[in-house]
């Protein structure tokens, strides 16, 4: 499968981006174990079923993201869906000039 990056590039989908990304967004949160790692790796697979199912002809890098999002907040995993997704903005308002005006700090709560 191949995706489309925010440049317009087309390179061959890689599921191990994913996992590292999300690795590196728990890293801010958590001490990483074997249990963790398993657990996300998860997360993963499902990200990659997910994409799957979508049928698209070539995803975009925004709707993995948003693949991953979801699927990191329906396991749970509030706090480090929260720092993926800061960083994720943050990356956004950097390609976009504005890093130096604005700073993401996201906190989500979780509705009883």
């Amino acid at each position: 499968m191949q995706i489309t990056k925010r440049d317009g590039q087309v390179v061959e989908f890689d599921p191990d981006k994913i996992y590292q990304a999300i690795l590196k967004a728990a890293q801010t949160v958590y001490a990483l174990d074997d249990d963790l790692r398993q657990d996300l790796a998860q997360v993963t697979k499902k990200v990659v079923l997910d994409l799957e199912e979508t049928r698209a002809e070539r995803p975009t890098i925004s709707m993995i993201q948003s693949l991953v999002e979801n699927r990191l907040l329906d396991a749970g995993f509030i706090r480090i869906a929260e720092h993926y997704i800061s960083y994720r903005l943050q990356r956004d308002l950097e390609r976009n000039g504005y890093a130096d005006q604005i700073a993401v700090h996201l906190h989500f709560e979780k509705l009883k």
